[in-house]
């Protein structure tokens, strides 16, 4: 009697444990639940300093505008390339070019400068309301070769591209320049749609736009609507004396004048630009420029049919005042491709640029200088004994 009332306590104390075990599990698992719960419903500061890594890695974080305006510091200021146009004997300005934008970090892709004495005159537009009148060759080759850079971006995919002149400079700090222009491109007052959710998260500039003028010549707003701009601080904006008229003339009709010249710079849409320093593209606007510059007509030279079609309202831009890009002169005829062999001039050591607080070409001269052999000279030498070396210039 005693074994068999012995088995029959034995097991009623397993189905006991037992029990208690299914619920004292249940009670702990749906607690955890519950936290977790409360943890991605209500608390999402929280969630984002969890611990655990399984979950960290399944949040999708949209970057903030300070992140999107930060590929303004990539290899190609924030585009998908920077194509430069350049005849293919001006190796010279292919070096400078080249060098130049190594010490800036970033990279250029060269698109072939065209002779327009060979374009064939089957090939050249229709120009049937003569706005200009017969193209030279030279206006016909400049026109193909800017064409071909928006082929280029076509062809490539791109969403937008920087294209640029191969004489041109710009500030050495061009891609806090392009940060800023970013940052102000991503609240842009002047847009007439909401940006979509891609250009919130992968357009740095936004994709609004057809061109974005930041290399022009000259420029003017359009004379009904000065009302349509966007001022912003700037501190690599260029002073008074180094901004040209034109460009002062352009701010203060914007309403930016007296103290507020050398500290700000401003967009406007794009009315009266020229000139093909500097100019970025996007896919559509690359499209809307061979509609209306190849496909249906030609009527000038590219920078002037430009001009008119944005005056048209056929396609859209923005002008950025002072621009920052602007062309480098050096004097005499190597400023031009059109004319005969050089002679004189001062060369890139006497060149010059305008419109421009710290130009990029002057200062890789001063990075790059070194005197190798004064160095050596002053190896081992003590700080006396060094400045006086360099007093007296020892050798």
């Amino acid at each position: 009697m005693l074994p068999k009332l012995w088995h029959f306590y034995f097991f009623l104390t397993l189905a006991a444990g037992f029990i208690i075990g299914v619920i004292v599990g249940s009670y702990a698992l749906s607690h955890d639940f519950a936290s977790h719960e409360y943890l991605c419903t209500h608390d999402e500061g929280q969630l984002l300093n969890s611990t655990d890594a399984a979950v960290n890695e399944s949040l999708v974080l949209e970057p903030s505008p300070s992140d999107l305006a930060s590929m303004a510091w990539n290899e190609s200021l924030g585009f998908g390339e920077i194509l430069y146009v350049s005849m293919p004997d001006r190796t010279d300005r292919q070096d400078a070019m080249n060098l130049a934008a190594s010490m800036s970090g970033f990279k250029l892709r060269l698109i072939d400068g065209i002779d327009g004495t060979i374009v064939s005159a089957k090939a050249i537009p229709e120009n049937d309301d003569m706005k200009w009148g017969a193209l030279k060759p030279s206006e016909i080759g400049c026109w193909r070769a800017h064409a071909n850079a928006w082929r280029y971006i076509l062809d490539s995919n791109m969403e937008s591209a920087l294209i640029v002149e191969d004489d041109i400079d710009w500030d050495k700090n061009i891609h806090q320049v392009l940060q800023d222009l970013s940052l102000q491109m991503q609240k842009n007052t002047l847009r007439v749609a909401s940006p979509t959710d891609h250009e919130r998260t992968s357009a740095p500039y936004g994709l609004d736009w057809d061109v974005l003028f930041m290399g022009q010549c000259y420029d003017e707003a359009h004379p009904n609507r000065r009302d349509l701009v966007q001022v912003y601080d700037d501190p690599n904006v260029p002073s008074r004396k180094d901004t040209e008229d034109i460009f002062l003339k352009q701010m203060e009709s914007l309403g930016v004048k007296g103290n507020d010249v050398g500290k700000k710079r401003l967009i406007s849409p794009a009315y009266g630009p020229f000139c093909t320093m500097g100019y970025a593209v996007t896919r559509r606007g690359a499209q809307r420029l061979l509609l209306h510059l190849s496909y249906l007509r030609l009527r000038g030279p590219v920078d002037m049919d430009m001009m008119w079609t944005l005056q048209e309202g056929k396609i859209r831009g923005y002008s950025v005042t002072p621009p920052p890009f602007s062309a480098w002169k050096v004097g005499g005829p190597k400023d031009s491709d059109n004319k005969p062999t050089p002679v004189g001039g001062k060369g890139n050591k006497g060149g010059w640029s305008r419109n421009i607080k710290s130009s990029a070409r002057v200062a890789m001269v001063h990075e790059l200088e070194m005197d190798n052999w004064k160095d050596y000279t002053n190896i081992g030498n003590g700080p006396e004994k060094q400045a006086q070396n360099d007093k007296t210039g020892a050798k």
